[in-house]
Formats: structure tokens, sequence, C-alpha cells
């Protein structure tokens, strides 16, 4: 009996101590999401996470619209893309100059806001949207704080991209800087500035720290459900909705012209 309490007694805790792979801290899991992304999305998918990627997405984002508006300014780049507007240049040179003013009023604080809340915001929405999407069509049992988890950690390629754009915006010249064009990542940015605005928004999408995130969010929700899903199948839906939302954005863009 006594050699069984003992036994019994030195056994592991699993409760009291989780797997390593679950033990990964904030800073860690940032890391791991973009170099290690399996072993990083099952530690979240044991132990879901997001403060620190999301103050890290808020913090980076709010540093580029501080700098952008300090190093750049946002008439410059407002005066350059409205030139090409056919609408705007139809107007009298006066009614030209009070859009202007107006937009450069409301531009640095819509780039706050989007930095901020609205960053939380569209990170709910696909997280809720992805949700659905595996727990109803796929019978999987992920729950929310997985779903959100994986959503913002799988977005993080995008703030490195910030962080590039962050430092060309204070290493060249005011005047050789666009705000489509700061990161040449993407189809769009290399597409003249007369190219058809739908064609310029598609381009846009073809980026590679999108498919980078995409890629990520397959990774993520595979873990997330249990290993139910392989990472092919779940890369694929997600894909699958992403592109919904492309051909909807580009139609919307085709529509206003």
């Amino acid at each position: 009996m006594a050699s069984e309490q003992e036994t019994g007694a030195n056994q592991p805790n699993e409760s009291a101590n989780p797997p390593d792979s679950a033990r990964q801290g904030a800073v860690s899991r940032v890391i791991g999401a973009l170099v290690s992304p399996r072993a990083t999305f099952e530690s979240i998918a044991e132990r879901p996470t997001w403060v620190f990627p999301l103050v890290l997405i808020i913090v980076v984002g709010f540093l580029f619209v501080f700098s952008f508006s300090q190093r750049i300014g946002w008439r410059t780049v407002l005066e350059k893309q409205l030139a090409t507007n056919s609408a705007f240049n139809s107007l009298s040179p006066q009614q030209q100059q009070q859009q202007i003013d107006r937009v450069v009023r409301l531009a640095p604080i819509a780039g706050y806001a989007g930095t901020t809340v609205g960053s939380a915001i569209i990170l709910l929405i696909i997280a809720a949207l992805y949700l659905g999407v595996f727990n109803i069509v796929f019978g999987t049992a992920i729950k929310f704080k997985q779903s959100f988890g994986v959503s913002i950690h799988a977005y993080l390629p995008l703030v490195v991209k910030s962080l590039v754009g962050l430092l060309i915006v204070w290493v060249r010249p005011p005047e050789g800087v666009s705000l489509q064009k700061l990161v040449m990542s993407n189809v769009g940015a290399f597409l003249p500035s007369s190219s058809p605005a739908w064609l310029i928004t598609f381009g846009s999408f073809l980026d590679i720290f999108v498919f980078w995130t995409l890629a990520l969010l397959g990774i993520g929700y595979a873990a997330a459900s249990g290993k139910k899903l392989k990472v092919g199948t779940a890369l694929s839906v997600v894909v699958v909705v992403w592109f919904i939302f492309v051909i909807g954005a580009v139609g919307l863009t085709a529509i206003r012209g």
C-alpha cells in the first residue's frame, strides 16, 4: 500500500504541469508564430493567449500613423491620389481645395482609430467568421478564445510589413514616398497609376505578407481543431473565405469607378 502511495505521489501532476508546448511565453509565441508556426499554434490551441500580440499590433500601427503624419504628411499623399480621380478633377479648384482640406483633417483620426479600435474589431470579426465556418461546416469544436488567439498571431506578418514600412518612412526622402507603393510586396504596387482602380485593388491583395498570414491561419486552425483537420484542408477553407472577400472588395471598387 505504501509503495502504491509513494508511486502515486511521485507521478507528475499533469494539470499542475502542462506540456512544454503550452507553457510558451507571450514573446516566444510572437516569434514562434513567424518562424516555427506548427509548434507555436499547437501551444496556442492548448492555452490560448492574445493580449500581448494585440497590444503589439496596436502599438506598431500607432507608431506607423504617427511617423507618417510627422515625416510625410497627409496632404502631399492625398493630392497625388486625388489627382487621378476623375470625379475630383471635375471639381473647380476651390472645391478641390476644400475637399483636400476636409480629408486631411480626417485622415489622421481615421488612421489612429483604424490602428487601435479598428484592428481589434477586424480581428474579432475574422475570429468569429472562421469559428463559424469550421464549427458549422466541418463539425470542429474550436472555442472562440482559440480562434481569437489564432487570428491575432496569424496577423503578425502584417505587423512585420508595417515595421518595414515604418523604416522606409524614416529612411526614404518624403517626396519619394507613396502610401500605396510604400512596401513593394504586392502586385498592385507595380501597376501604373493609370491602371483601373479595381485592378490595383485586386493586385494589392496579391501580397507576400497576406499569403504568409493565410498560411498561418491554415496552420493555426488545423491545430485548434485538435488535428481533426489537416493543414491543407484548413488552408483551403481560409483561402476560399479570403477570396470571397477579395471579390467583394474588387467589385465594390469597380462599382465606385
